[in-house]
């Protein structure tokens, strides 16, 4: 039997609502506009709730997009 444990703060940190939360992240995504030629040496993503630091924290991650052999 397989167990899934529902979200625990669903509503606080994030959109419970499944359609907010995609609408959240794309907008994150669309609004990290990165521009550079140099790789970074680290990145440093902040994690407290997509309401707090989503937005720095997908800028993070974009800056790997173009070095990377994925996309976000």
């Amino acid at each position: 039997m397989e167990v899934i444990r529902e979200p625990a703060v669903a509503g606080k940190f994030y959109p419970e609502n499944p359609i907010e939360l995609e609408n959240m992240t794309l907008k994150f995504l669309k609004n990290a506009n990165v521009e550079g030629e140099n790789p970074p040496k680290a990145v440093i993503a902040p994690h407290a709730g997509y309401i707090y630091s989503g937005q720095i924290a997908t800028y993070s991650f974009k800056t790997l997009e173009s070095f990377a052999f994925c996309s976000i």
